[in-house]
């Protein structure tokens, strides 16, 4: 992988209502998925709302946990996710989500803040 941002994901109050306002304003696919392996999202839901643009799955939608709180987070591809997350955190990133197992063979992500404030996600195989 080479560092390039690879999925954003929509962490919202609300998927369904979330899944009809950008499927009509940008016409895309989105489809009801079951989280594989029985895995499931922070808020404890088993599914989660996958987006096709036109060119396969590159982002989705989840349930959130926190009330009126919605929000996206890009993700960066990287070669380990381990290696990359406590880099972070050693250059002062918070870590909010820890490293997770999607289960199966889907990889890896984590979640952290950075110095400045912003959240970016990282997404690896191992």
């Amino acid at each position: 992988m080479k560092n390039t941002f690879g999925w954003m994901q929509l962490t919202t109050t609300d998927p369904e209502k979330a899944k009809g306002f950008y499927g009509k304003l940008f016409k895309w696919t989105l489809t009801t998925r079951p989280m594989e392996h029985g895995g499931q999202t922070q808020a404890g839901q088993k599914t989660f709302i996958e987006i096709d643009a036109g060119e396969g799955p590159c982002a989705g939608i989840a349930q959130g946990d926190r009330p009126n709180e919605s929000h996206w987070i890009p993700f960066v591809n990287v070669d380990d996710i381990h290696e990359s997350t406590e880099k972070a955190e050693q250059l002062g990133a918070q870590i909010v989500v820890p490293i997770t197992d999607l289960g199966g063979d889907e990889g890896f992500f984590s979640v952290f803040v950075d110095p400045t404030g912003a959240v970016l996600g990282l997404y690896g195989k191992k």
